[in-house]
């Protein structure tokens, strides 16, 4: 049991370690950004962020609820 945590702890602490060293050497030190809305690659694929795609759904719904008429 001991051995299994000591085991799952180093690998914790390697997969830690390892995003440490990639933000230190990588340019700028950050990450590209993970959201659909800004991604390029899901833009090209013709899928946005699920609000703006839920707002240009409901602009022509003439049964759409008004959150501010609530």
């Amino acid at each position: 049991m001991l051995k299994t945590i000591i085991i799952s702890a180093a690998i914790l602490g390697l997969g830690i370690l390892g995003m440490c060293v990639r933000i230190m050497f990588k340019k700028n030190g950050t990450f590209h950004s993970q959201d659909v809305g800004q991604s390029k690659a899901m833009h090209d694929r013709g899928v946005g962020c699920t609000r703006s795609q839920d707002r240009q759904a409901q602009r022509g719904n003439p049964l759409r609820l008004n959150v501010n008429d609530l």
